[in-house]
């Protein structure tokens, strides 16, 4: 595989090094540990012996201000989004804070800083694919439920998105709080972080909204899975010093279906990388949404696209990349031999009863599709099985996360299903009219030539629940 460029990152001058000490209004000296990453604003470190990350802020940074940016977002209902909270302000000649911070998480960046060798072994050592699209939709999910409640993110940006250290785990979390706001003013000064910010907020035309960060994810997004950043094309890598011109949306993103001035063809091939769907919201955030912002896609929309294009991922047997269900061979080390896959289909389920008192059950159509490849076992999580998340209020809360069950097939006529999860999961033969309750830790094999008459349901037997189907056909195209 072609390497791509490097991608650029924001340069800037190191204030402090591992080992420094800084003082907070607790009274506390804080060892800085490692360098997390950061935004236009300044930087993250980890403490050491400590799950507590800093923030330092730049040379100039005015204390008053902070101060009260963070007593509001303290005041902000930030419950089951997972972002840093801020703990502590920092005193003497630092301006900052202290909030809190998972272990063994890393910038999101990192799966963006391409090494000058060796990249195909580096993009399937840092979990491939799959993972990078399971990440960002984890990242869009949790920025979705911060713009449903009226709060803008300010500066989203690779080092502002921690992700778990380790390939094998896909856990998210933002630092950087102290931006969250409700819609900025067109008079607050913006702190963004060069290439990520949305054109009207480099022209100061507008403030921070759920619309600059949603250019921002786009910018982001692309990066990550495509290893080349957008905004960097021909032009600019010729033309150094046309990049801030670039970034204020003078010229086209790389792709852009007309205007070839910016093209690139450097980083990873778009089909291989992006699903149709994604290539959509990629062109309306980037191209027709560039100096339009209503015309970019909410963040719910790429959640749902990536979550749906990591669901359609299978496993080469061979060197272990992971690619889409409908390419014929793996794309990494072009094995013939592409693993079986049987698809599962998502549907909604209304019991009798629910719409009138002698109305009859109803089912909705196919919601999303998920496939599973012989002898890769898959786990059905809550944000797919389960209709509703957001019960309010609740001792136990649903995590979007939680597994509901693990589907495994040996690649012959035997698919078995394990309840894993403390929902409900019960197999229902409507023709036969069973229903048959799965305990937490039970298995059901499924014989394939009855796959069509079991379904698979979640959730309250008597509420509108989700249900799932098993096809025996395999998947079509992206």
């Amino acid at each position: 595989m072609t390497a791509p460029p490097s991608v650029r990152q924001v340069r800037r001058k190191k204030e402090y090094r591992p080992g420094d000490i800084v003082h907070d209004d607790r009274g506390e000296s804080l060892e800085l540990r490692e360098e997390l990453g950061g935004g236009g604003q300044g930087t993250v470190w980890s403490l050491t012996g400590e799950q507590v990350a800093v923030k330092i802020l730049k040379r100039g940074a005015r204390a008053a201000e902070l101060r009260s940016r963070v007593a509001a977002v303290r005041r902000f209902d930030l419950a089951g989004i997972p972002i840093a909270r801020p703990l502590s302000l920092l005193v003497g000649d630092e301006v900052g804070y202290t909030m809190e911070l998972l272990a063994g998480m890393v910038a999101i960046g990192s799966l963006a800083s391409v090494p000058p060798e060796n990249v195909g072994g580096w993009f399937q050592a840092t979990g491939g694919l799959r993972r990078r699209l399971r990440l960002l939709a984890r990242a869009a999910e949790a920025l979705d439920r911060l713009h449903a409640r009226g709060l803008a993110y300010g500066d989203v940006s690779p080092g502002n998105i921690l992700v778990s250290a380790r390939s094998e785990y896909d856990q998210v979390w933002l630092i950087d709080p102290d931006n969250v706001s409700v819609q900025a003013k067109l008079s607050d000064a913006p702190y963004v972080t060069p290439g990520y910010a949305a054109p009207e907020l480099v022209n100061g035309r507008a403030g921070q909204d759920s619309l600059t960060d949603a250019f921002a994810f786009a910018v982001l997004a692309f990066q990550v899975l495509a290893l080349v950043h957008p905004f960097i094309g021909e032009v600019v890598e010729l033309h150094p010093e046309k990049e801030e011109e670039a970034f204020r949306g003078d010229l086209p993103w790389i792709d852009h279906g007309s205007d070839l001035r910016n093209h690139s063809r450097k980083g990873l091939p778009r089909k291989l990388v992006l699903t149709k769907g994604l290539r959509r919201l990629a062109t309306q955030a980037l191209e027709e949404g560039l100096h339009r912002p209503e015309r970019r896609p909410s963040l719910w929309e790429w959640h749902t696209q990536l979550d749906r294009a990591a669901l359609m991922m299978i496993g080469c047997p061979g060197c272990g990349g992971t690619y889409h269900a409908g390419e014929p061979m793996c794309p990494w080390c072009r094995r013939q031999e592409r693993p079986p896959v049987l698809r599962c289909d998502v549907h909604g389920f209304l019991p009798a009863g629910q719409v009138t008192a002698d109305s009859g059950e109803a089912e909705t159509e196919r919601l999303l599709s998920m496939v599973v490849a012989a002898r890769q076992p898959v786990v059905v999580r809550a944000r797919n099985g389960l209709l509703c998340l957001d019960r309010g209020p609740s001792d136990l809360p649903i995590d979007p996360g939680e597994p509901l069950i693990e589907l495994a097939w040996d690649g012959g006529a035997q698919l078995t299903i394990q309840r894993v999860g403390r929902h409900p999961v019960w197999m229902v033969n409507r023709s036969a009219r069973r229903s048959v309750v799965l305990d937490v830790g039970e298995t059901w094999s499924l014989g394939l030539a009855d796959a069509g008459r079991w379904m698979i349901h979640f959730g309250g037997q008597s509420e509108v629940h989700r249900l799932m189907k098993v096809l025996v056909t395999r998947t079509g195209g992206r």
